[in-house]
């Protein structure tokens, strides 16, 4: 039985701990810190750098406005971080604001080196590319390039045909990761192409934005994933990123979200996903989102949990590249 003086005496003390600042255990929705794989930066300077939105999925003129109300600088996105327990992360280039004109991104990875890990887009049939992706290795310590898009008239997604290979050499050269996000036709069209390509370029980190965008309700017994997307689990050096977005999508599925990233581990492995915020692009309260993300995670072990969020994202994105293939 506890003494009453130790019962008092814990009690007091429970008292003084509620009433000390959150800051003296500092901050966070994990017991761990976060590692954010796709967050996006642009600001309200126009004059300075000067907006491109012709892609933006709801058209230049809202992602224009957005843009202006709300900027995404490292200030804000900082403040984010800080309250979701997020170390640091990935700026990951938003074509919605500035397609491929990298500057805010680079100039802002530069003023904040070690916080904000750059990932550029650049178009990978583009005779410079490969030797921009070396020159923005070298000064800039990009950790690798997006490229994303739908299919052309002939069905092809021209970052996956051949006229992209010199793209794909050179990041095999320098160990630069590649994330890609094939969009429209029918599920899995583009991941066979990923596979073949992942399995001659094993230098590079493939990265699969939104995990290829699974649909629940078409195939429910495998949450969604299409036999396309389950061969690539074999395939190493195919990595698989959970976002908001995808978890939006889910959700507006009826997705089960736990039982979604149970059998997302469990066929892709732990240590080839990785998590991302997506802010500055999904309209939702971010940090109920990242809450989400964790909550969908709390039947992983402790080493799977560090690894989807944190650990796996660390040994792919490294600045200025992971460097040659020992082998």
């Amino acid at each position: 039985m506890m003494k009453r003086r130790t019962f008092i005496a814990n009690s007091l003390a429970a008292v003084a701990v509620a009433s000390l600042p959150k800051s003296v255990f500092g901050t966070g929705l994990a017991p761990f810190k976060l590692f954010d794989t796709h967050a996006h930066f642009y600001t309200n300077e126009p004059d300075k750098y000067p907006f491109n939105a012709k892609g933006a999925r709801y058209g230049p003129e809202r992602m224009i406005a957005k843009a202006m109300a709300n900027p995404m600088t490292p200030e804000v996105v900082f403040r984010f971080w800080e309250q979701a327990g997020i170390e640091r992360g990935l700026g990951v280039q938003y074509s919605s604001t500035y397609f491929t004109d990298n500057s805010y991104l680079l100039d802002i990875a530069a003023a904040h080196p070690g916080k904000i890990i750059p990932i550029v887009i650049l178009d990978a049939t583009a005779a410079q590319t490969p030797s921009t992706l070396e020159r923005m290795a070298r000064e800039n310590k990009i950790a690798g390039v997006r490229f994303m898009g739908g299919a052309d008239a002939s069905g092809n997604f021209p970052y996956l045909t051949d006229a992209a290979l010199g793209a794909w050499e050179m990041c095999n050269k320098l160990g630069l990761s590649i994330t890609l996000m094939p969009l429209g036709g029918a599920p899995g069209a583009a991941l066979p192409r990923v596979g073949e390509l992942a399995t001659r370029y094993s230098n590079v980190a493939v990265v699969l934005d939104h995990i290829g965008f699974p649909t629940y309700s078409r195939r429910p017994e495998t949450f969604g994933f299409t036999p396309e997307h389950l061969a690539l689990a074999k395939i190493d050096n195919i990595n698989y990123k959970y976002t908001t977005f995808l978890i939006e999508m889910l959700l507006s599925d009826n997705t089960p979200l736990k039982e979604f990233c149970e059998y997302a581990v469990a066929t892709f492995g732990a240590d080839h996903m990785i998590w991302g915020s997506d802010i500055g692009n999904s309209e939702v309260d971010d940090l109920e989102f990242v809450q989400h993300a964790l909550d969908s995670a709390e039947g992983l072990t402790s080493v799977e949990q560090h690894a989807l969020f944190y650990d796996t994202a660390t040994k792919l994105f490294v600045p200025g590249g992971r460097g040659p293939n020992p082998a």
